[in-house]
């Protein structure tokens, strides 16, 4: 009896690093896609892509990005109940990714501070959310067509 308790503990273990791992993997994803896109900005971009970068990156990538993540945490519970505060942390690298590109050019070019646009914030947090709710819904609904079969 006691093999088999320690067995199931040890079972148990490797899967909760499983999916610590699994975490730390996709939000490493998340931010190594958050970085690419700033320095995409400083590196590759001239003055006449400002619009082509906006809409691709702040408007599709990243909100893309954050939403699927979102998703992938939802369906596989990461974190538990903890999961929806992370969405703050979702807005707050959108807001970021905005202050980082352009806000930054226009305090270079101008040599002032910018105050960062806050309400980035909830855009970004809500894209999150709404990304988090589908997944747990998705994997509500999975769990019961488990129980029915």
């Amino acid at each position: 009896m006691s093999d088999h308790l320690n067995n199931l503990e040890e079972k148990e273990n490797t899967v909760k690093s499983r999916n610590k791992l699994s975490a730390i993997i996709l939000i490493a994803v998340y931010l190594g896609i958050w970085t690419l896109s700033l320095l995409s900005f400083w590196m590759f971009d001239s003055g006449s892509d400002a619009l082509g970068y906006s809409i691709m990156y702040l408007w599709i990538l990243l909100p893309v990005t954050t939403f699927v993540v979102s998703l992938i945490i939802g369906i596989n519970n990461y974190w538990g109940h903890k999961k929806w505060f992370i969405a703050i942390g979702f807005g707050v690298m959108y807001m970021l990714a905005e202050y980082g590109t352009f806000s930054a050019a226009n305090m270079i070019s101008f040599g002032k501070l910018n105050v960062p646009e806050f309400i980035m914030i909830p855009i970004g947090a809500v894209i999150s959310l709404v990304g988090m709710g589908l997944g747990v819904g998705i994997k509500c609904l999975i769990s019961q067509v488990k129980k029915k079969r």
